[in-house]
């Protein structure tokens, strides 16, 4: 079976070697994985013309909402989020899957995170703030903040709050002083240009960090705050969203729990 991952910018993506990972790990024989970069114009020749060599593919930025009109039935969870990073093909269907979501929330599983009641910041607009804000509510979040350099964009996922019920959502200003938790959805820090004054704000010692990003485990959001104690990257959101994405199109139930630290250290040697 053949899967690959399409997106752009797509060069430090190491869904590859996870997925190398996962199939030895699960003992999966005969399947390869590979990333494609599409230039942004390019994605109706990719489905009329590449698509129909995979199994099933994953789907990051910017195609995540673009993908939806050649498919043929979407899931609940990706129809809400208009937001669709798995395909797969059954019964001469194509079918899409959010799975971010699901890698988000065992990635707060995976690390104790308690969202009941908390308050949090979630820097960033896009997609993959549009997953956590839908995360974080399913789960009892009592505030949320959101920080975007875009207000019209901001004012879109306060209002895509709004139609999940959810009311206690505001946009950042210099009032706010103190948040439990505090997420960074955007891609800032994964390359060398980038500064990180979009990070400047008020964070306390009891904050609890996450970063998205899952390329370096000190990212540039993290080091900015070091007096924080509980620091979490995105790796445990990366393998649990590929780990499903897996079993979407195998359509298998696997377990990884008594080998998931394994696949974290491997992947945090390639990153070395």
């Amino acid at each position: 079976m053949r899967f690959a991952v399409i997106g752009n910018p797509i060069d430090k993506s190491l869904s590859p070697q996870l997925h190398e990972i996962l199939y030895e790990k699960l003992n999966i024989l005969n399947c390869s994985f590979e990333k494609i970069h599409l230039e942004n114009d390019k994605l109706d020749d990719f489905f009329n013309n590449d698509f129909v060599l995979f199994n099933g593919i994953n789907v990051t930025i910017p195609f995540k909402s673009r993908v939806v009109k050649f498919l043929d039935a979407i899931d609940n969870e990706a129809k809400i989020l208009d937001n669709v990073n798995c395909i797969s093909k059954s019964n001469n269907m194509i079918c899409g899957f959010n799975t971010d979501k699901y890698g988000f929330d065992m990635l707060l599983n995976e690390n104790g995170i308690v969202i009941e009641g908390s308050s949090c910041i979630v820097l960033g607009a896009g997609s993959s703030a549009k997953t956590v804000v839908k995360c974080l509510i399913d789960k009892g979040i009592g505030r949320i903040i959101i920080k975007n350099r875009s207000i019209d964009n901001a004012h879109n996922l306060q209002n895509f709050a709004h139609t999940l019920g959810f009311n206690n959502i505001d946009l950042f200003n210099s009032n706010h002083a103190s948040y439990d938790i505090a997420i960074n959805t955007t891609p800032i820090g994964m390359y060398k240009e980038d500064c990180d004054n979009f990070f400047d704000v008020p964070i306390q010692d009891h904050t609890v960090l996450i970063d998205l990003i899952y390329t370096s485990k000190e990212t540039l959001f993290l080091k900015k705050f070091d007096k924080c104690s509980k620091k979490i990257n995105g790796l445990d959101m990366f393998i649990f969203q590929a780990l499903k994405s897996i079993e979407i199109w195998r359509e298998t139930n696997y377990n990884l729990d008594s080998q998931i630290e394994s696949v974290r250290k491997q992947l945090e040697n390639i990153k070395c």
